[in-house]
């Protein structure tokens, strides 16, 4: 079975029948698309492994430490916090002033009839990155206290999967969208919120930029 191509090193051959083996091997990865397997391999910072079947990223290296990683997700889940509960803009129009924060912007639109469009946008620029916050920390925490976290295959399996649904840059485009069509009639001023929300979207790309296959191999390494 062939390696997965890279910029820099490339990869062993997984054995044949690797997949189909019974019991856990944290040595091997799988490719999410077309399933082929391959023997996993230390990545330097600047390394990017795709697999030679369908041409699909696999794992990325990079330099953050199980410290930065802890550290980037505490904070991710402060600017969040930031984000939600402060005004996002402010709007002014012959004296009268308007605060619109997440949720007062949300109740808004729910209540317009708009509903489909008032849950899509609080869970993709709430609920999903919170989730992912929050997988992060229940697998990180015990990780650096030197113990494998409960419930450790399931926690992964749902980060893997609400990480392709956290889309906070949507919901950044969208609001910017806004405030660009509003400045010609009102006077918009922006909010602690919306520049938390910016900083939130390069800490949730940095979080998926590390991946979950380094971090669910240290997870799952026998613990003295």
């Amino acid at each position: 079975m062939p390696g997965p191509s890279t910029t820099h090193p490339t990869w062993s051959p997984a054995p044949p029948g690797a997949a189909l083996h019974p019991q856990p091997r944290p040595d091997l990865v799988v490719c999410e698309e077309c399933d082929a397997v391959y023997r996993r391999q230390v990545l330097d910072s600047d390394d990017v492994l795709r697999c030679r079947r369908c041409g699909a990223t696999i794992d990325r290296g990079h330099w953050l430490s199980w410290d930065g990683q802890l550290a980037l997700t505490l904070a991710a889940l402060v600017v969040l916090l930031i984000g939600s509960l402060l005004p996002i803009v402010t709007l002014e129009m012959r004296g009268l002033r308007s605060v619109a924060t997440l949720f007062e912007m949300t109740r808004l639109t729910w209540e317009s009839g708009d509903q489909a469009v008032a849950l899509l946008s609080v869970a993709t620029a709430f609920g999903f990155p919170l989730v992912v916050i929050v997988l992060r920390l229940w697998v990180l925490v015990p990780l650096l206290a030197g113990r494998r976290a409960p419930a450790l295959i399931p926690a992964m399996r749902a980060l893997r999967w609400v990480m392709r649904w956290s889309m906070v840059e949507v919901f950044m485009l969208g609001v910017l969208i806004a405030v660009v069509r509003s400045a010609g009639v009102t006077t918009v001023v922006l909010g602690p919120g919306i520049f938390a929300f910016g900083a939130l979207t390069v800490m949730v790309t940095a979080m998926q930029a590390t991946g979950v296959h380094s971090l669910w191999e240290q997870a799952t390494e026998p613990k003295s």
